[in-house]
């Protein structure tokens, strides 16, 4: 489970190096998107640190969710490059990737709502309602 933190670390770094986390600005989807999962990784993978000293290494499905949180921060964070990094906008293309995100998303605040011992002084992943919405 070590491990597991440690990607999902990683994810988060990759997301904002040192954890250089700007606010998210109102309205700006993509910060506020990277803003979430930059949090969701890092509080998930401090959880899994956690969980690795008091359990050990855990079964496959006790890593599963940490896991899948991470391959989900690390896909949708591509897919916001994705979509913010196009020389040529093919905009049927656009909404197919922002239909993934927020797919992807979406499943993130499941995972996150999973994933116990989140830190009482931070607050909830999974209850902002900015979260909810389809981008169309």
């Amino acid at each position: 489970m070590d491990d597991v933190a440690d990607c999902l670390l990683s994810v988060a770094w990759n997301i904002f190096p040192l954890m250089g986390k700007p606010p998210a600005s109102p309205g700006d989807r993509p910060e506020e998107i990277r803003s979430f999962l930059v949090d969701t990784c890092h509080d998930a993978g401090l959880r899994a640190r956690e969980w690795a000293a008091a359990h050990g290494a855990g079964t496959a499905a006790d890593r599963r969710p940490f896991l899948r949180l991470a391959e989900i921060g690390a896909d949708a964070n591509l897919f916001l490059g994705m979509v913010s990094g196009t020389l040529v906008i093919d905009h049927e293309r656009v909404c197919r990737r922002w239909t993934e995100i927020e797919t992807l998303v979406g499943e993130a605040r499941e995972l996150a709502g999973e994933i116990k011992g989140r830190p009482s002084h931070r607050p909830p992943l999974f209850g902002d309602q900015s979260f909810s919405r389809v981008r169309s």
